[in-house]
């Protein structure tokens, strides 16, 4: 894993440095380097591909402050030309590190705000002493933290803390929430450590010898301020075109991930010069994805790497996730490894995707129930019906009965979440609640993993495009209604090719989507030939059925009365294995549940197998 380690020796002065330790738990790759760095009150190491550069280093002319930087920053020359007119010297006028050096000095920690990328922050003010750890906007380059006897810390994996060392126990909580609220990956800011949290998007923790802090410098909150769809269009057309081609300048090795759907084919129409990157596709052979994108890239004159995989041949992948993600991501994203490991083999450095912008701009996880919630509870009622994996009827016979005192209060947290939620109508608050949960804790996570591989510029989050999207009202993001207007202006080429989910031109009217998509669910619902398996990229519920390597997964991990899930007594192997056949004897599709209890096993057995049982079941319940 790309990304920072390190910690403050504010009270401790470990006699062997742990920072070796820590790289070692993220590198996993030889190509990976690690540049460390030692101060009296800090040790931190970044870790990445040395020819890529994401990371930088720099600190001021008198040594009391440094910055680390670990992503991207843009436009940030106004600025910059403010500090060299204010005296402020730079050795290398376009270094990211120098820059948020010396922007620091003279404007503290309010010069985050205006930050445009995808990057965290590591600052050290010695004159304090005080460490600062900041995310960027969405949180897209994750820092996780932990106290330990007065110091505080960190990196971009959690399992990296615990090689401090830091105590590894089992956040129980989090494996309720896990499974009950499962669409939104982890609740909150926990990890599956006890201790170990995740800081929010759009923070700043500030950590002393004597006290820490966490606040947010910005959050996007959506205000309708504007109604005319052509002045929208245009203006986010602008800003788009500038966002991606701003982000591949002077890059080369750059590809765009291609699927049949509407992101990724607004950001390849987006770019200026089709010779300037490589689309990417990938599925089984003869998926509706690696057709549509055929279409699309012989549109644009786009060169095309496909890569196709017999689902067999990923099974292997399956406990890669779960190690990379430190569980976070579930076995049926077991493609992406594999997937991005071609890429870089066939020399792609750095690619473009359309990261949430179906949530953004689309409304893809808006309803119509959300715009006829007149309260609260009608509000949170959708919310819950959108986003739980298990029902709590289900979590009873699912789990352990020492565990099911941690429904109610995974539940409870939910309901603070929910009524969090900021915005001026119920749709708005539906998209902040979603931004700030599932995308952030779940849909990341296929981020995390192809970042083992190569960079990742994120268009879609250009503060810029955002300013734009952030002022259009529900009414007109949902079903992709200006979405679709967008993509037309943007390049009439891309929507003469049907999307993926409706199989209907982009341009047809918005009430036959809707129908087209429930007709297609039925017909995947219904059907026992190649439709259901072809439709989508990794169709995991047929997947499990027709493919061996999985079934034996399935065997090996939930069909095991050795497994740890029923030796530490976490699971009903009876009801598991009901969910289990009901399955495989297409009595219902399980296939999500069976994904998230998989993962589950694994994790069990990746970061806590060594431990003896006895005392794993001790640590647990108590002895």
């Amino acid at each position: 894993m790309v990304g920072i380690v390190g910690y403050t020796k504010f009270k401790n002065y470990p006699s062997k440095t742990p920072i070796e330790r820590m790289i070692k738990a993220v590198k996993t790759d030889v190509n990976q380097t690690a540049e460390r760095f030692f101060h009296d009150f800090l040790d931190i190491a970044l870790v990445t591909y040395s020819d890529l550069g994401f990371s930088a280093y720099a600190v001021n002319e008198e040594g009391s402050v440094s910055a680390f930087v670990y992503g991207k920053i843009f436009e940030f020359e106004q600025k910059l030309t403010l500090l060299m007119h204010g005296g402020h010297e730079f050795k290398e006028a376009n270094s990211t590190a120098e820059f948020v050096v010396h922007a620091y000095e003279e404007w503290g920690k309010t010069f985050f705000r205006d930050l445009n990328g995808s990057f965290c922050l590591v600052i050290f003010d010695a004159r304090i002493p005080q460490l600062l750890l900041v995310t960027d906007r969405f949180g897209t380059r994750p820092i996780y933290y932990a106290f330990k006897n007065g110091d505080v810390i960190f990196a971009s994996h959690a399992r990296a803390i615990l090689e401090y060392p830091f105590p590894r126990k089992l956040n129980l909580k989090t494996l309720v929430k896990f499974l009950y609220y499962g669409k939104i990956g982890i609740l909150g800011d926990e990890t599956w450590f006890e201790g170990i949290k995740l800081i929010p998007s759009a923070s700043v923790l500030a950590f002393t010898k004597s006290e820490y802090t966490l606040e947010k410098y910005w959050d996007l909150v959506y205000s309708t301020r504007s109604t005319d769809e052509e002045e929208i269009v245009n203006a986010l057309v602008k800003a788009f075109r500038k966002a991606v081609n701003l982000r591949i300048d002077d890059l080369d090795g750059v590809s765009v991930l291609l699927s049949g759907g509407l992101d990724s084919r607004c950001v390849l129409g987006a770019v200026e010069g089709p010779h300037r990157v490589t689309a990417v596709t990938f599925g089984i052979k003869g998926c509706d994805d690696i057709a549509v994108a055929r279409k699309v890239t012989k549109r644009l004159g786009v060169k095309h790497l496909t890569i196709e995989y017999n689902p067999d041949e990923l099974v292997g992948f399956a406990r890669n996730v779960v190690f990379l993600t430190d569980g976070q991501d579930t076995v049926g994203v077991s493609y992406i490894p594999f997937v991005a490991r071609k890429m870089r083999e066939s020399g792609i450095k750095y690619y473009l995707q359309g990261f949430i912008f179906d949530v953004l701009l689309g409304g893809s996880f808006l309803s119509k129930e959300f715009f006829k919630a007149h309260n609260f509870n009608a509000f949170l009622q959708v919310l819950e019906k959108k986003y739980a994996l298990f029902q709590p009827s289900e979590l009873e016979q699912l789990l352990d009965k020492r565990l099911h005192k941690y429904i109610p209060l995974a539940r409870k947290e939910f309901v603070k979440l929910a009524s969090e939620a900021k915005g001026d109508n119920f749709p708005n608050k539906a998209d902040y609640f979603n931004l700030n949960t599932r995308q952030r804790r779940f849909t990341l996570m296929g981020s995390i993993l192809h970042r083992e591989f190569a960079e990742e510029l994120l268009p879609t989050i250009d503060n810029n495009v955002i300013e734009v999207i952030r002022q259009i009202p529900p009414e007109m993001r949902f079903n992709y209604c200006i979405y679709r207007k967008f993509l037309l202006a943007l390049n009439p080429e891309l929507a003469k090719v049907p999307y993926q989910k409706t199989l209907l031109l982009p341009i047809v009217p918005s009430q036959l989507w809707h129908p087209s998509t429930l007709v297609l669910g039925a017909i995947k619902k219904l059907s026992r030939d190649a439709f259901r398996y072809k439709h989508s990229y990794f169709e995991f519920n047929e997947i499990l059925r027709r493919h061996t390597g999985w079934g034996k997964l399935v065997e090996e991990t939930l069909m095991n009365e050795n497994s740890l899930v029923y030796e530490l007594a976490i699971l009903n192997r009876d009801y598991v294995a009901k969910l289990v056949n009901d399955h495989f004897k297409k009595r219902r599709n399980n296939g999500e549940k069976i994904a998230f209890l998989i993962t589950l096993e694994l994790f069990l057995r990746t970061f806590f197998k060594k431990a003896n049982q006895q005392k794993l079941k001790c640590k647990f319940w108590g002895c």
